[in-house]
């Protein structure tokens, strides 16, 4: 009887024992599983934010190149025809090059005196616009940026203003060109709930079209009658979607779902990206922690009962094993125990995210897998989280049998297996993640026809080469330049043979470039160079003399033999000017120089 009462009194202990450490798994993989969506939704909110600010970003920087340039101004001070149609030209190639919606020149009165669509049923040519945001805030002398319904439109845009000045710094006009969104809204519709929201919490792109307009959350009864009255966003009441305003790092409800929510501010103005993430996850994997416990301390109990009963224990044992290894096998991630540096269980899953099968990966040792790169970064990454020193999943790159480089993001805890210490490892395949993390970052810094810089990237390494050159006491140039008579081609040959010419004078320009140079794409047959680490002059005309040379040469395309010869207009830091804006809008002059000197040829920037 005494012998009886030791052995439950030592099983309800092990019971207790076992309940509690289950306790702590299942709220330790609730964590997990909430601090998982947490950093996702955080990725995902931030790629989005990257996206839409680099969009925007890149059409302001060219409102402020198209209010510099040598042909906006003569039709604002005289509005000779002469110089609106030559006006009227400019905004045509800005227009086509940045892909925008329409580009527009309005008096300093407000009145639209040339325009991207003048040919167009709704111009906007004789339409004023003084009552906009964007042309008052850009009559002030300042860059203006507004997000809008367009009242002749009704299409949602952004819009980007520009003061036009003259030397003495009075403004003469304002420029602006506008955006259509609809791109941008079919960027965030493969995320469920994503929303460009404004200050006030209107909700202007969302993935969910039924969502758009709406307040995200309920507006003051005055500051819907202002937006009403201003008809910035239609001139309907707007429906709250949710009860109050939501944070960033909040978890709500919507539409019977529970949704972690991500909140990043994109600009001064106070606009920001919302993504909700749902938090099911959680919910799992605490039912998972919750079953493997109490499928635990039933073992416990099976195993416990057979040992007392009879001499069957050892075959009780073998099943309560296969019982828990088949636990492992049905889950989605990749489950493994390695035991003195072997492997000495591994799922399906797991030996399949590196294509082989498990009995190929039993018994050898667990760094095969790892990248030669990654290992110390995983033994260190792994031991802390053995020692509690980290609690975050890391990431890291394995090679495959076939010799590929797959992510894997992985969590390991100590264990006993099979009455010997050992490491329990969980890893899922992340490479998909990793790769369309990438693309985003790709999209965000190149062009996307040619491959080569785009507009951001070009300002971010100008910087750093004016910053060396400032140190160093060397030379910049900046370069622009144009194919000669390209809309000829695409006019006659079509966009695509179009097209397949920006490759190859891209590929062309690449070739003729010293190490270390640049060559990015600003749109349509646009191209920019940075000169960095220059000598003296000679290394600038040597550059130019060679790239008018070599486009000299005719284009193959398709069967189409075609001689395009290019005009370069050029500036140098620091005799031409100091910062990106400036150096730009000389470079342009110089260009603008060579296309009335009759093309094919170069030119450095003269001041009138």
């Amino acid at each position: 009887m005494n012998r009886r009462r030791y052995f439950y009194s030592i099983l309800l202990i092990l019971l207790l024992i076992v309940a509690v450490f289950g306790w702590f798994v299942t709220d330790h993989l609730g964590n997990n599983a909430r601090q998982e969506i947490i950093r996702e939704n955080q990725t995902s909110a931030l790629t989005v934010s990257i996206y839409v600010s680099s969009t925007l970003n890149y059409l302001e920087g060219a409102v402020k190149s198209l209010a510099g340039s040598p042909w906006i101004a003569p039709a604002l001070t005289s509005k000779a025809d002469q110089n609106i149609e030559n006006a009227n030209s400019a905004l045509d190639r800005y227009n086509s090059a940045l892909n925008a919606s329409v580009s527009y020149l309005m008096d300093a009165d407000g009145m639209t005196v040339a325009s991207s669509n003048r040919k167009d049923p709704d111009s906007f040519v004789g339409k004023s616009y003084r009552f906009r945001p964007y042309f008052q805030e850009a009559a002030k002398g300042k860059p203006g940026r507004y997000y809008a319904m367009g009242i002749t439109s009704g299409k949602r845009g952004f819009y980007a203003s520009c003061p036009v000045q003259n030397r003495l710094g009075k403004v003469l006009g304002v420029v602006t060109m506008k955006k259509d969104l609809d791109e941008m809204e079919t960027f965030i519709s493969k995320y469920p709930y994503c929303f460009l929201v404004s200050p006030d919490g209107i909700i202007f792109l969302s993935s969910k079209p039924a969502m758009d307009l709406k307040s995200l959350w309920p507006l003051d009864k005055t500051i819907q009658e202002e937006l009403i009255a201003s008809r910035q966003f239609g001139n309907k009441p707007f429906e709250a979607v949710m009860k109050k305003e939501i944070a960033d790092g909040a978890e709500v409800t919507l539409e019977g779902d529970d949704y972690f929510v991500s909140r990043k501010v994109i600009d001064s103005d106070g606009w920001s990206i919302v993504l909700l993430s749902p938090t099911n996850h959680v919910r799992s994997y605490k039912l998972i922690g919750i079953l493997a416990t109490f499928s635990v301390c039933l073992l416990i109990l099976i195993f416990s009962g057979v040992i007392y009963a009879t001499d069957r224990s050892r075959e009780a044992v073998r099943q309560s094993q296969e019982s828990y290894k088949s636990l492992a096998e049905k889950s989605i991630a990749g489950v493994y125990v390695v035991q003195d540096g072997k492997f000495r269980f591994i799922n399906a899953n797991a030996a399949s995210f590196a294509g082989y099968t498990r009995e190929e990966l039993l018994g050898r040792d667990a760094r095969i897998l790892i990248s030669p790169e990654d290992r110390e970064q995983v033994r260190q990454n792994a031991r802390a989280m053995l020692l509690d020193e980290g609690n975050s999943p890391y990431e890291f790159r394995i090679i495959t049998k076939q010799g590929e480089a797959l992510w894997i993001m992985e969590t390991v805890a100590s264990i006993l297996y099979e009455g010997r210490p050992a490491i329990l490892g969980n890893s899922m395949n992340i490479t998909e993640r990793k790769q369309a993390e990438e693309k985003i970052r790709q999209m965000a810094y190149h062009d996307s026809l040619t491959g080569l810089p785009n507009r951001k990237l070009f300002s971010d390494r100008l910087g750093i080469a004016l910053a060396q050159a400032k140190r160093n006491q060397k030379g910049v140039a900046v370069t622009m330049l144009d194919l000669d008579h390209f809309k000829d081609v695409n006019d006659t040959l079509g966009h695509d043979v179009g097209d397949l010419l920006l490759k190859a004078a891209a590929e062309r320009l690449s070739a003729a470039l010293r190490k270390g140079d640049t060559v990015a794409r600003f749109g349509g047959d646009e191209f920019v160079l940075i000169l960095p680490d220059l000598k003296g002059m000679e290394d600038v005309i040597q550059v130019a003399q060679k790239i008018v040379e070599s486009f000299r040469k005719p284009f193959l395309i398709d069967t189409h033999e075609l001689l395009v010869t290019t005009s370069i207009g050029i500036a140098v830091y620091p005799h031409d000017g100091t910062d990106e804006g400036i150096l730009l809008k000389n470079a342009d002059i110089a260009m603008y120089q060579v296309k009335q000197a009759g093309r094919d040829q170069y030119q450095t920037y003269k001041e009138a």
